[in-house]
């Protein structure tokens, strides 16, 4: 038999299950007990540039953030969960100041939503909707101007501007999920995908500009 301490048997309310009204995540509570570590595969990891913190994404519809030199967890991010898959997390990101996590997955079975938190506090700062599908992915640009994610079943990549979280991009032209993403120093943009192509993408982003 495991024995947990009291420390982490904290019972923590969560926005789960029930019946979702049109334009928002379900918003019924339910228990939940906090172990203190992930209870389910982690799907991402991320690192800000100065490599004090490690974020975590879980099937366990958690992320988490640690720090990366002692190994301590300092903050559970809970975004609204539902029933089954929904509310897991398989993608998620840091910026790279550190102050910003950005979580996604199955994050709502009508519209899939990307969460905005506070790295610090663990408050939600924004959504950014629309989603047609499951996100993969999530990269920062280096500078932490941008933000792209990767989508399930061919819908490609969106690419949001982080001075206004204006959606500046977006690229359907894929076959097939894509998988992951990442920005180079000169804010090109390199993203694979389940068709077999690996893209080089600069001058999508630039077109939004002009």
């Amino acid at each position: 038999m495991i024995r947990l301490g009291l420390a982490a048997v904290v019972v923590a309310v969560l926005m789960a299950s029930g019946v979702a009204h049109s334009g928002e995540p379900p918003s019924e509570p339910v228990l939940r007990i906090e172990t203190g570590m992930h209870t389910a595969p982690i799907r991402r990891i991320g690192v800000d540039a100065a490599e004090r913190f490690l974020v975590t994404a879980s099937d366990d519809k958690t992320a988490r953030v640690w720090d990366l030199e002692s190994g301590r967890l300092l903050r559970v991010l809970r975004p609204p969960i539902g029933a089954g898959a929904e509310g897991k997390l398989y993608a998620v990101a840091i910026s790279p100041d550190g102050a910003v996590v950005a979580a996604g997955g199955w994050t709502w079975v009508d519209e899939d939503m990307i969460y905005h938190f506070d790295r610090q506090s663990g408050r939600l700062l924004r959504r950014l909707t629309g989603l047609p599908n499951v996100i993969f992915h999530l990269a920062f640009s280096r500078e932490g101007d941008h933000l792209a994610a990767t989508l399930y079943g061919g819908e490609g990549i969106r690419v949001w501007r982080s001075a206004d979280w204006r959606l500046v991009a977006t690229d359907k032209s894929y076959g097939d999920h894509s998988l992951w993403a990442d920005f180079d120093g000169a804010g090109r943009l390199v993203t694979t995908s389940a068709d077999g192509f690996v893209r080089r993408i600069e001058s999508i982003i630039r077109k939004q500009y002009n």
